[in-house]
């Protein structure tokens, strides 16, 4: 028996496991009670999503689409070597260099690699092809969250750890965010909080678990965030429950978010959304007068056009609290997956370098000239983002697309418009575990190693940064992710890609990122269950909580208050910001945010979408449904249309009746779920599943900063036989389980 230990390839929280081997093969897994970040406790996907890693579908040699012996995008796939993939893959990044330019090859990677995998595959991209398009799925979720927290407080991080609710979290706000689905283990936490007598106060439409145990449930529109949240600050200013002296000494720009939201009254802002404006005051009182108060939110403030805005305001309120530098205190952005947070530390961004440098600063860009030793000059201009692929693809900029640990065929928004768009490609290589939906429709696949497979580091929501042990060899030919992308380099004719450990690669990130990662070696994370950055030395202990000093990330040291206001038109959006900087005399240089509905219903798509994750599934699936407790056990029924009750008796609908969704982008089948969590007149769906895809219902609607998507929709439904639900279901089957690019040519804006 061998025992290893690794971090859970799930969720960002990032607990520790211990992984039991006998002749490489997984037999027992269990939570290691030493590591703070879960104290031994597992969720559902921790302690029973494991059964990929030796499931019969793995990739063990690469892949080649052949049509009588030679590449052809006509042919089928077959197995090849190493060096025949690898070459045919660089020759053709070669000659689409060569023909369009290095900006004609985009490279989209994974918040499942290792740091070091995601530094290496950023600095290919950038030192070896020659280009800034990179990207990964922060672009998709928290990409906001970056930007928002950059303007305000000049980092886009969680400011102190989730461990801290347990003990010394007076408050919580929950906003947008179901983490007893989506974060089972940090959720122990606030469970542990309110145990000890913290208050709760949840801002969701939904109905979730922790809104039905809230002080206060502020069940709010869809896409109203912003009206309510100013609400909370107009009430807070309005009773002078604001913190005078930390405002004024640490802080710009309140005299901009007075005016901003006097218009904002709890009264005003009930007529606008129809919550009482009791629960609106109520609400604002609590957080202002219990403190510590805490934040988390997720991408139910993210997923907006004004996603930015939305993280802006959470910020507001925070900050004229004074909720921030304190133990309990700040904001907890909830990740989404493994190591999104540290794919963007490792720079894996179209605008940013490692160590936050820009790709637009001369002096940023010659740093890093020097530290890889450019045979070429690095770009300047900022890259394609992932949400921009496709229409880059179709008129003509990008030839060929590199995805690495993603599955974009499923998670991108308005699934048609991507189809459409990767059908256009001069060529697609896919690097993965599984020939997923995305593999089967590229050119190569290259195979890859599962996390208990690999040996890296991992950075969770909370900036701690963990040591994953390789547990298992690979399964057949199939190689680790940096090897991959450093054999690609050599041919490439690069020299300075000859790394022989993951250790190598890491001592490289801290060299390039000296401030946060200085301090953090392989040999410390032997001996410490993590280290939060900035950790500049082997002698810091890390930082947990940031801003003790009440000293901000901006060039001043002071934090930003940003004036965020919500109008009815979002085509009016530049000209209300305009005349918001008009009528506050905001200069140019300071942020100011605007938001709106995105996509109203109307008479024909009367009903609003909202997209969510089940507790038993992980993202689009490809881990936990071939997970025989997670997808046959806890999650038998799959994917299925919430509603609520009244919206199911006027279209004469029960539970598991089957119906057909349509918005202006696609439709899908799935069953009913009857259900009161959810409001009137809005559905909700999990994108987990391909049987009924609810991201080919989404727009292609985006934060007009981060471009990262909404995920929402307006849309209609139609009850439908189960022969006619047989019938569609049987045509998504060819759409995502064939190597065959089909789309519906619906809407693609």
């Amino acid at each position: 028996m061998k025992e290893t230990n690794v971090i859970c390839p799930y969720c960002g929280t990032g607990c520790g496991i211990k992984l039991t081997s006998h002749d490489n093969k997984i037999v027992k897994v269990t939570g290691i009670k030493e590591n703070p970040v879960n104290e031994g406790h597992l969720c559902l996907k921790g302690l029973y999503g494991w059964d990929y890693v030796e499931s019969k579908d793995r990739l063990t040699k690469p892949l080649i689409r052949k049509k009588d012996g030679v590449f052809s995008k006509e042919g089928t796939f077959e197995e090849s070597s190493w060096d025949e993939a690898l070459s045919l893959v660089v020759s053709k990044m070669k000659e689409a260099k060569e023909a369009y330019g290095p900006d004609s090859i985009v490279g989209n990677f994974s918040a499942r690699c290792t740091l070091e995998e995601n530094y290496l595959a950023q600095k290919f991209m950038r030192a070896i092809i020659g280009t800034n398009n990179v990207d990964h799925c922060a672009r998709v979720c928290h990409a906001p969250t970056v930007a928002g927290l950059a303007k305000t407080i000049g980092n886009g991080t969680a400011t102190n750890s989730f461990t801290e609710f347990e003990e010394h979290t007076n408050c919580i706000m929950m906003i947008g965010s179901n983490p007893e689905n989506a974060h089972p283990i940090a959720a122990m936490y606030i469970q542990r909080a309110l145990n000890r007598g913290a208050k709760l106060i949840v801002i969701d439409p939904i109905k979730t678990e922790f809104a039905q145990k809230a002080d206060v449930h502020i069940q709010l529109p869809a896409e109203y965030n912003i009206p309510i949240i100013n609400a909370l600050i107009n009430h807070i200013i309005a009773k002078n429950l604001y913190d005078k002296e930390f405002v004024e000494n640490y802080t710009h720009g309140f005299e901009y978010l007075k005016e901003a939201v006097k218009e904002y009254t709890p009264q005003k802002v009930s007529e606008m959304t129809g919550v009482d404006a009791s629960l609106l005051i109520k609400a604002a009182e609590l957080y202002a007068t219990t403190s510590p108060a805490a934040i988390t939110h997720g991408m139910g403030v993210t997923h907006f056009n004004h996603g930015v805005g939305n993280v802006c305001d959470i910020s507001n309120i925070m900050l004229i609290t004074g909720n921030i530098g304190k133990v309990g205190a700040g904001d907890l952005p909830l990740r989404g997956q493994q190591n999104v947070q540290g794919a963007c530390d490792m720079g894996v961004l179209p605008n940013i370098f490692p160590n936050l440098k820009l790709v637009s600063s001369a002096e940023d860009k010659a740093f890093f000239e020097k530290l890889w030793d450019c045979k070429q000059p690095l770009s300047t201009e900022i890259g394609i983002h992932k949400t921009e692929v496709p229409d880059a693809i179709m008129d003509g900029r990008v030839k060929v697309f590199y995805t690495i640990g993603e599955n974009p065929v499923m998670s991108e928004p308005n699934t048609n418009h991507f189809l459409k768009g990767i059908s256009k490609l001069d060529f697609y290589v896919v690097q993965d575990i599984f020939m997923t939906e995305t593999a089967l429709k590229a050119d190569v696949v290259l195979p890859a190693v599962s996390v208990g497979e690999k040996q890296g580091c991992y950075l969770n929501a909370e900036r701690r940064v963990q040591l994953n042990d390789k547990t298992l060899d690979p399964k057949g030919e199939a190689k680790q992710d940096w090897q991959i992308i450093c054999e690609l380099a050599k041919r490439f004719g690069a020299t300075d890609f000859n790394y022989e450990t993951p250790e190598e690669i890491w001592n490289e990130v801290r060299e390039a990122d000296p401030r946060r990662f200085g301090g953090i070696t392989y040999k410390r994370l032997r001996e410490l269950p993590g280290i939060a950055w900035p950790c500049p030395d082997e002698n810091h202990p890390g930082t947990p909580s940031l801003y003790m000093d009440k000293k901000f990330f901006t060039k001043d040291k002071k934090a930003n208050l940003v004036p965020v206001i919500f109008i009815d038109n979002k085509d009016n959006t530049a000209q209300a910001e305009e005349d918001l900087r008009k009528e506050l005399n905001i200069p140019e240089n300071y942020p100011c945010m605007v938001g709106s509905v995105d996509e109203k219903i109307d008479e024909k798509y009367p009903i609003s979408l909202l997209t969510t994750r089940k507790v038993y599934q992980y993202t689009v699936g490809t881990m936990t449904r071939r997970s025989k407790a997670l997808e046959q056990g806890g999650d038998s029924h799959g994917p299925s249309a919430e509603i609520h009750p009244d919206l199911a008796k006027r279209y004469n609908l029960k539970n598991h009746d089957f119906i057909k969704v349509e918005s202006r982008y696609g439709y899908i089948a799935v069953l009913v779920e009857v259900t009161e969590v959810v409001p009137d007149n809005t559905m909700q769906m999990a994108f987990h599943y391909w049987e009924g895809l609810c991201n080919e219902l989404t727009s292609g609607g985006w934060d007009y900063i981060t471009k990262t998507p909404t995920y929402k929709a307006a849309v209609r439904m139609e009850k439908i036989t189960q022969e006619e639900y047989s019938d569609i279901v049987t045509l998504k089957k060819m759409k995502f389980k064939t190597s065959k690019i089909i789309y519906d040519d619906y809407h693609h804006a």
